[in-house]
Parts: structure tokens; C-alpha cells; sequence
């Protein structure tokens, strides 16, 4: 199973009070495929969800919907009849007869937690979310099919602290948000529990992996700079030493040289520490600074 699959049965399984099971269920009706006075149907390829979403309806208003499973393997839930879909419209406050179809916040009891607001995008994402496999990328989104809603939606996002952007993908609104502690956030917020500490295990290790890579390429980085200097400065001793011997120099070059010579793949660090006295970084870079200086005399004779 996907990890989307798996947050929508994770949160399908919660348990909720009262006030958020009406909210979480008005969530469903209203983001599923339709909730007017022709129809209130719902087309999902879960079969938590849509079983969850058939129980929440009945248990609510005592309405038993119809569920078929399609060829392709979808479920596919309907309320049959006129009458019943006015019970189910007329329980979350509807006439069927509203000119646009906008979240009805009687439906929200107001509380220190915003329990319900946290349902009701609950219900909002188990019918029209999606969210994707932390180990691939950070991605959740909620397709809308109209504007108001979306809008809507949108403030409650914002009124629980979330963050979100919205886009028009052909004739839906799609409210997402991409960032690794969004998606945690919006998980944890619904109350996928395990989901959010599988999230918050994924997110850690890729921040290690992470780390381990930029200091294993600042390392890489660090030796390929220390090789083409040692090979630059083996270049320079063997210019001068085609004009000078070794014994014609000073103890103290003749000593650097012999050592880079046996040593082109090292640092100035570890160079320093194989002379005798040790040498700091800069005592041996100063050092070179006078082996360029002989060869640039030598060249110019």
C-alpha cells in the first residue's frame, strides 16, 4: 500500500467525540464528488474511507448509503434516494438550494483546541487529499472542485496554523504545501499519530544522511585542493632542482623539499608535522612562498 493509503486508514480507525465525528463526516460530504440536493455521492479507491464515510452517515443522520465497487476497483457511494439526501443536507444545515456551497461553520463547535476544525480537515483530506512517501519527497494536497470552498478550506488551514499555497490544475483548486515540517505538521494536526512519528523517523535520518554528505564532499573538496597544491608545489621543486641541487639549498628548504617529494598527496598540515622541529600550517606555506621566490630568480638568469 501507498503512504497516502496508509494515513487515510490510520485515520479512519480514529476514534472522535461527538462534535468532531459530526465535523469530520461534514468534511466528507462536503470535499467527496458531490453534496447538492441532485445527488451526494462519493468515488474513492479506499475502501477504509469509503467504509468510514458510509458508517459516519448513517450513524449521523440515519440515512444508509449505497456502495457499489466499480471494474476498475473504486467504490463508488451514493445516497439513493431524494428524500434521504434532503435528511442528510438538512442535518448539516443545507437546502440544497444554496446558490454556492460554503462550509457551514454551525457545523464546527468552537473550542480551546479547534478540535472540530481539526476534524473537519480530517474529513477534507480522507476524501479529496493526498499526501506522498516522506523517503521520496514532502507533498500534501487537497483537490477542491470549486472555488468557495477551496477558499474556504484554505481559512481554516490558516486559522490552525498551517501553512498552504494554491494553484488551479485544470478545472480543480489545489490547496498544497511542499516543505518537510508542513507535512509533519498537517499529519500531526489530523491525528495520524504513527504516520506523524514515521515522518518525523524519515525527516531525521534524511537530515543525517544529509549532513554526513555535505561533510563527506567538504572532505572530498578539502583533499582534491590539498592534492593539486602538492602536485603544483612537486612542479615547482622539480623546476628548481633542474637548475640547483638539493644540497645547494638551505637545510631547512632542502628538508621541505625532499619531504614533499616523497609526500605530493598530502596537506600543509601534515607536511608541517614530518618536519623536524613540527611546523605549523603556516610556517610551512611561508617556506614555499621563498621556493617560489628561487625559482622565479633561477628563471630569470
Amino acid at each position: 500500500m501507498s503512504f497516502s493509503s496508509d494515513v487515510k486508514k490510520e485515520l479512519s480507525q480514529n476514534i472522535s467525540s461527538a462534535c468532531c465525528y459530526k465535523a469530520e463526516a461534514f468534511g466528507m460530504l462536503l470535499f467527496g464528488r458531490s453534496f447538492s440536493l441532485s445527488e451526494i455521492s462519493l468515488m474513492t479507491e479506499f475502501q477504509s474511507v469509503a467504509e468510514h464515510y458510509c458508517t459516519s452517515i448513517r450513524d449521523l443522520t440515519g440515512v444508509t448509503p449505497n456502495m457499489t465497487c466499480t471494474n476498475a476497483g473504486n467504490y463508488k457511494i451514493l445516497i439513493p434516494t431524494r428524500a434521504e439526501r434532503i435528511k442528510v443536507l438538512e442535518y448539516f444545515g443545507y437546502t440544497g438550494k444554496e446558490l454556492s456551497l460554503r462550509i457551514n461553520l454551525s457545523n464546527l463547535e468552537q473550542s480551546n483546541n479547534d478540535c472540530c476544525s481539526r476534524a473537519l480537515l480530517r474529513g477534507a483530506f480522507l476524501v479529496c487529499g493526498s499526501v506522498t512517501d516522506p523517503n521520496k519527497e514532502y507533498h500534501i494536497e487537497f483537490n477542491v472542485q470549486k472555488a468557495k470552498l477551496c477558499s474556504d478550506l484554505m481559512q481554516i488551514i490558516d486559522d490552525l496554523g498551517l501553512k498552504a499555497k494554491k494553484i488551479i490544475r485544470g478545472n480543480s483548486y489545489v490547496i498544497y504545501s511542499k516543505d518537510a515540517e508542513s507535512v509533519e505538521d498537517y499529519i500531526g494536526t489530523m491525528g495520524a499519530n504513527h504516520a506523524f512519528m514515521e515522518v518525523m523517523q524519515t525527516r531525521a535520518m534524511k537530515d543525517i544522511k544529509n549532513q554526513i554528505n555535505r561533510r563527506t564532499n567538504f572532505e572530498s573538496a578539502n583533499m582534491s585542493r590539498s592534492i593539486e597544491a602538492g602536485l603544483k608545489q612537486v612542479a615547482l621543486i622539480e623546476e628548481i632542482l633542474q637548475k640547483i641541487k638539493l644540497d645547494d639549498m638551505t637545510t631547512d628548504l632542502s628538508e621541505l623539499c625532499s619531504l614533499r617529494l616523497e609526500n605530493p598527496d598530502i596537506s600543509l598540515d601534515e607536511l608541517g608535522k614530518l618536519m623536524n622541529p613540527e611546523l605549523s600550517r603556516s610556517a610551512v606555506s611561508r617556506r614555499f612562498k621563498k621556493l617560489e621566490k628561487i625559482a622565479a630568480e633561477l628563471k630569470s638568469k
